[in-house]
């Protein structure tokens, strides 16, 4: 449904301003969101030049179709704009030559009283805020117009080929200049094909032109055809598109361009649209409503880029997530079976607890074990837990080490034969293999967790009453075991599984079991290999996200794509009156 604006800045139609209003603000927003989040810089300026075309020229437009034409003057180097320029002004404001110098503002001339608009909510406001725009202005014109020299679009230096293509898209009316050696040249149909494309009017002008009139009438006969080709031709400023022919040497040299009478037909345009209001508002009219209905088709290359990088990068992530996901439960299973632990790390242990009556105070019941724990472990040199214990955690390491670097190897395998994921670990080489620093992080987190089981371990005693100093005595001893149990279980083991790793089991199950009884151990150990779990898994989760902090903003899911449709297509369907 279309939605009637009012062509007096602060007037009301039928459904005032504000839905036109908020449909831009809509889309500027989420090509900003795009302008942040684009993966490579060619990407990120498309979507700023769009912004800009949305917040700086089609927002002020909308919000007022009274406000100055903008009027800009566009062609490659040395075809005569700025001639052309200054004889419209009658003076010599802008600098003429046929190589024209690369660092060079462009040139705008307006009267005093359109000047304040220019720079503070203008079309122009964002060009002029950004101290490049050199604005002249001149109480002998008449008010309504901008007219501005713009650099050239196939300069040599980046900065003036963008700010030709910004006026471009804050341009009401444009005035195309070319020569006759220049008019097939291909930049310049590439810089039509996007004023078509936007919908802006047009006049045109061939400078140069050979005196010979079988000659011009060739030039211009080839010229029309062109513009019929780039569906041109219906879109001059006042009908069918105008084609202004310049003859070679019609220079003022007092004003350093082109004499006013061969450039009549223009300035005739000019003076035709200061001085009818009716005719500006409805040009304007026609420039905004044309641009709001190509919205669609400029915001769709932007969204369909969008939707293939969410694509890719939701492959990515799978990849990613599968080799993790892989890793992770193939530790797992190492740490249920107790395979990741050395079998010199187990036998001594073992060799240790059978190295007393232990098994046979089992087998006596609690009160025997408490009373003779003591006895085992008072005349008896030290027992070797710290070194059973930091060597199983070496052993934990080395594993997560292990599989890490096999998750991170395999994920690199595949990313790298897409575009995005090669860039990815372009940025950071190290996503070959785990992080350098997940080892003594590692190494620190689990000494928390080893602090906190010998915590609960004092608790659990301390509430047993009469286990409590069968625990206290052994604390180390019992911590290791705990440590072990939570590494290996019988709970993991199968019938076939008979060796070290059974008897160290089922030994340490037993001995916690005689001392805490079965049911306090089998919820103590499954709330301990709970909190390792967190470890482990706080562990994988660090080495993923460095993946998908290399791939960046894409690496997130994200509406954008249907942000960006939804927002072009409900300004496109709102239409001024």
């Amino acid at each position: 449904m279309a939605i009637l604006l009012s062509s007096q800045s602060g007037e009301s139609g039928p459904h005032t301003v504000a839905g036109l209003s908020q449909a831009l603000s809509d889309l500027a927003s989420a090509l900003a969101r795009r302008v942040e989040t684009a993966p490579d810089p060619d990407r990120a300026a498309r979507a700023e030049q769009l912004r800009r075309h949305v917040a700086e020229y089609l927002a002020p437009r909308a919000a007022d179709l009274s406000a100055p034409l903008v009027v800009v003057l566009l062609g490659s180097t040395g075809v005569g704009k700025s001639s052309l320029f200054n004889a419209i002004a009658g003076a010599p404001l802008s600098e003429s030559g046929l190589i024209r110098p690369t660092t060079r503002r462009p040139v705008a001339l307006v009267h005093p009283t359109d000047s304040p608009g220019l720079r503070e909510n203008g079309p122009l406001a964002g060009i002029s805020g950004r101290d490049q725009l050199d604005v002249r202005i001149d109480p002998a014109i008449a008010p309504g117009l901008m007219i501005v020299d713009a650099p050239d679009f196939d300069s040599v230096e980046r900065a003036n080929r963008d700010l030709a293509l910004e006026l471009l898209e804050a341009a009401d009316l444009v005035i195309f200049v070319t020569t006759v050696t220049r008019y097939a040249d291909q930049v310049p149909w590439d810089i039509l094909a996007r004023a078509r494309q936007r919908g802006v009017p047009l006049l045109a002008v061939i400078n140069r032109m050979p005196t010979d009139t079988t000659d011009e009438a060739a030039v211009m006969a080839d010229y029309r055809a062109l513009i019929e080709r780039g569906e041109l031709d219906r879109q001059g400023a006042f009908g069918a598109l105008e084609v202004v022919s310049v003859p070679e040497g019609e220079i003022d040299v007092a004003v350093d361009g082109l004499r006013r009478e061969a450039v009549a037909p223009i300035l005739g345009a000019i003076e035709r649209l200061r001085e009818d209001d009716d005719e500006r508002r409805s040009m304007a009219r026609r420039s905004l409503d044309t641009a709001l209905a190509g919205l669609p088709e400029a915001v769709e290359r932007i969204a369909a880029e969008v939707e293939r990088e969410q694509q890719a990068a939701a492959s990515l992530r799978a990849a990613l997530e599968a080799s993790y996901r892989a890793a992770r439960n193939g530790l797992d299973r190492e740490i249920e079976t107790g395979t990741f632990l050395r079998t010199e790390v187990l036998r001594q242990w073992l060799d240790y607890v059978n190295a007393g009556p232990v098994a046979r105070y089992i087998s006596e019941g609690v009160g025997r074990v408490a009373a003779s724990l003591r006895n085992l472990f008072r005349p008896t040199p030290p027992p070797p837990a710290p070194e059973v214990r930091e060597a199983a955690f070496a052993d934990l390491v080395t594993s997560v080490v292990r599989h890490t670097d096999t998750a991170a190897s395999k994920t690199a395998a595949v990313w790298v034969d897409d575009p995005h994921g090669a860039m990815a670990l372009s940025e950071d080489a190290g996503l070959w293999g785990s992080s350098p620093g997940m080892t003594s992080e590692l190494n620190a987190q689990l000494g928390e967790w080893m602090e906190v089981i010998g915590d609960e371990i004092q608790v659990m005693g301390a509430q047993l009453k009469g286990r409590a100093q069968a625990a206290s005595i052994g604390i180390n001893v019992i911590g290791t075991s705990a440590i072990l149990a939570v590494f290996i279980h019988t709970g993991g083991l199968t019938g076939a599984e008979i060796g070290i790793g059974a008897a160290t089991a089922i030994l340490n199950q037993k001995l916690l079991e005689a001392i805490f009884g079965e049911a306090n151990v089998a919820a103590f150990v499954e709330q301990a290999r709970a909190r390792l779990d967190q470890i482990l898994d706080s562990v994988f989760t660090a080495e993923q996200q460095r993946f998908l902090s290399a791939l960046g903003p894409m690496a997130q899911p994200t509406d954008l794509a249907s942000d960006l449709r939804r927002a072009a297509h409900a300004a496109a369907g709102m239409e001024t009156q």
